[in-house]
């Protein structure tokens, strides 16, 4: 009896035991709609390793805001994005799908069809919808906006020193524009009419903060002590605790889903890569992934779980039906799924091989070990060699086997085409993406199928580097440094068509475009590339072959059709050439599908002016300003078209410009001579003193010694 006493103790205290050790929590279980009615504040900070958080093991104190955030919600020890890039993995994010399901595959060649989003669905239920992000990358242009009630992705009018709109904006921007949102609340339309006034109405927000993601440039009070890396990390940490403690001290967190998690990590010199989108190793595959929300006790979960799996999550926990067909999983009960531990995780980074013709790279995550597919094969033994340096494909060919046969049933299951739309951008939508170290297209150039050692990207990676050198070079305003290492490049490498591109558009930008357009006409495949074509056109247009230019663009068009900026492009050419019917066309057509383009309201009243109508002009001006009240070009551009009708508009709109951006000499001169001509002409003053003391007089020196003429004249009265 006594005996049996003891086997009973025994056996219980083993129940107990493999219940702490093999995660059986029956009390952990969360029902599906535990949250329902909850606010969801989705938070992604670009380029953010795992590493850097305290909670992950990070000891020097970045990141107090996430790791509170940790503390009292449930934090993702192994988490993954499916691609090293901000728009696939955001694209990833936001519906739920892998990047082969739902088609976009890098930053600058694919927009979202059709597909529905978070947005989508909690805009269905009642929900009031916002994004706030800080870079180009996830412009409007690329589809994510649709079924947000307002997708702030205005990132500011000021040039660069490379002359490129500025495309990204730090997380306090964001961040305050976020805040105030949620913060003017609203109604429920949805709700009764007498319970409207008392119900506020849900609301989904995301913000998206990209400070993290080359190049690195903290503010001087994050930086002491620091790299300018970890520098951004604690910037975008602090402004996103500005930010909640608002948001908490409203009330506004008290029902609310928070997820804070990052798109992809940054290689930092790992494997020879500075920073991210060519390789597809830990360092930007792991992420942190953080959910804070009603009923979730604090923990930490270790089974592998991927990006894919927050939007099933979010639904669950609302207990919002999802819609059939997604990749990913609700992360609920994550811990209690068995199934996990042999879930294949998907991955890719195919940048490379879209713009390039490089091979591309997919992979696979299963129990522990990481296959990645290329002409040199790799596979780690994660648990053993978490760095990723010992490559034992040779050494374990039928594991290399098994998990290559994984990767492909992955990929097979999606064999429809994905409603993804090929989107190759150019124009100003390339500059601003150059301007973040994002160069190409939607297709290998060469159309290439079979591949080499030869085009295994780590054989590449020093001519990957030498490329985002080059564009680093250029930003920094050193043309001729950038031109010399792109035509290494090139020699090395002649068919690296997006250094052959890049280069031409230096050629272009600094006046040579008879070298511009020899580059790329000798380039393979140029005659099929949309961005050969349009670089081709931009150049003809800078030598003033606008017959040539518009011929160029016209087949770039059509290899990338409907695409806004290509037509953009056209229109602009178009309009140069006194073709002001066809150019009309190209600008309706663009704003008939996206009417909040400042840019082509902005090219329609610069039409509009040349050809005489400054009412159509000034309209066309309104709305671009109305769209980016930060868009300096716009408003000098309305003073433009108002000067000869109503003098107090356009000294008010250039007034407006100045104070944008004060370095605009052009609208100094102006704004000086129109006041000096005025009832008020010693109003005039401030603005010819500040372009006398400011405007280089190589280039104004003839304006110059009018605008000292008028200053004279004026102070003698």
């Amino acid at each position: 009896m006594r005996r049996e006493t003891v086997v009973a103790g025994l056996l219980a205290a083993t129940i107990v035991v493999a219940a702490l050790i093999f995660g059986i929590r029956r009390a952990d279980h969360i029902a599906p709609g535990s949250a329902a009615g909850s606010n969801v504040l989705l938070v992604t900070i670009d380029t953010l390793r795992a590493d850097r958080l305290g909670a992950y093991g990070n000891r020097t104190g970045l990141t107090p805001t996430l790791d509170r955030l940790a503390e009292t919600g449930v934090r993702y020890d192994a988490a993954f994005t499916p691609a090293p890039l901000t728009l696939p993995a955001h694209t990833s994010i936001l519906t739920g799908l892998e990047p082969f399901a739902h088609g976009v595959r890098n930053n600058t060649g694919f927009r979202l069809g059709k597909t529905p989003t978070l947005a989508t669905l909690l805009k269905a239920a009642g929900y009031r919808t916002g994004a706030f992000v800080g870079s180009f990358v996830l412009n409007s242009t690329f589809g994510l906006n649709r079924d947000f009630d307002v997708y702030d992705d205005r990132v500011g009018g000021k040039a660069d020193v490379a002359g490129i709109r500025v495309a990204e904006r730090r997380a306090d921007r964001v961040v305050q524009s976020a805040t105030e949102w949620i913060l003017r609340g609203g109604a429920n339309p949805a709700a009764p009419p007498d319970a409207a006034a008392r119900e506020p109405q849900r609301w989904f927000a995301w913000i998206h903060l990209y400070d993290p993601h080359a190049p690195y440039q903290p503010p001087p009070e994050y930086s002491s002590g620091r790299s300018p890396y970890d520098g951004e990390v604690a910037y975008a940490d602090a402004m996103l605790g500005r930010g909640l403690d608002a948001l908490r001290a409203a009330g506004q967190l008290d029902r609310t889903i928070v997820i804070a998690v990052a798109d992809h990590g940054e290689s930092l010199g790992e494997h020879g890569e500075a920073t991210h989108g060519l390789f597809a190793y830990d360092a930007t595959l792991r992420v942190p992934m953080i959910v804070h929300g009603p009923g979730l006790r604090p923990r930490v979960v270790r089974t592998p779980v991927t990006n894919v799996d927050l939007m099933p999550t979010v639904l669950d926990l609302l207990g919002i039906a999802a819609p059939p067909g997604l990749d990913g999983r609700s992360l609920l009960q994550a811990e209690d799924d068995s199934a996990r531990r042999s879930r294949a995780l998907y991955f890719e980074a195919l940048d490379a091989n879209l713009t390039r013709g490089w091979a591309p790279l997919a992979g696979v995550m299963v129990d522990g070990w990481k296959y990645i597919d290329l002409p040199i094969p790799e596979l780690y033994d994660l648990g053993h060699d978490p760095r990723e340096v010992r490559n034992l494909a040779a050494n374990n060919a039928e594991r290399s086997r098994v998990l290559q046969a994984r990767l492909k049933d992955l990929a097979s299951s999606r064999r429809a085409e994905p409603e993804a739309v090929r989107a190759e951008l150019d124009g100003e939508t390339s500059r601003r993406l150059a301007s973040l170290g994002y160069v190409g297209g939607a297709e290998p150039p060469t159309g290439k199928q079979l591949f080499s050692a030869a085009d295994d990207p780590k054989n590449l990676v020093g001519l990957n580097e030498a490329f985002y050198t080059a564009i680093n070079q250029q930003i920094e305003g050193h043309s001729d440094a950038a031109l010399a290492t792109l035509g290494d490049v090139v020699r090395q490498r002649p068919d690296f068509l997006a250094a052959r591109i890049t280069a031409a558009t230096i050629l272009a930008s600094n006046g040579d475009s008879t070298r511009a357009i020899a580059l790329v006409q000798s380039a393979p495949g140029a005659a099929n590339s949309a961005a050969a074509q349009t670089v081709l056109g931009l150049a003809f247009e800078n030598a003033g072959d606008l017959p040539a230019a518009a011929k160029c663009l016209e087949r770039a068009a059509h290899l990338r059709p409907g695409d806004a900026e290509t037509l953009s492009s056209l229109g602009i050419v178009y309009a140069r050439s006194g073709r002001f019917d066809d150019g009309r066309r190209i600008f309706r057509e663009i704003l008939a599908t996206d009417p909040h383009a400042a840019e082509v309201w902005n090219n329609l009243g610069i039409l509009e002016l040349n050809a005489g109508d400054r009412r159509a002009s000034a309209d066309a001006f309104r709305h671009a300003v109305a769209v980016d009240p930060n868009y300096a070009a716009a408003w000098r551009g309305l003073g433009g078209a108002l000067a000869a009708t109503d003098a107090a508009g356009a000294t008010d709109a250039w007034r407006r410009a100045l104070a944008i951006n004060p370095a605009d000499f052009e609208t100094l001169f102006t704004l000086g001579v129109v006041l000096s001509e005025g009832p008020q002409p010693r109003e005039a003053l401030p603005y010819l003193q500040q372009f006398i003391a400011k405007a280089p007089t190589d280039r104004y020196g003839r304006n110059i010694a009018r605008a000292e003429a008028i200053v004279r004249r004026l102070g003698t009265r």
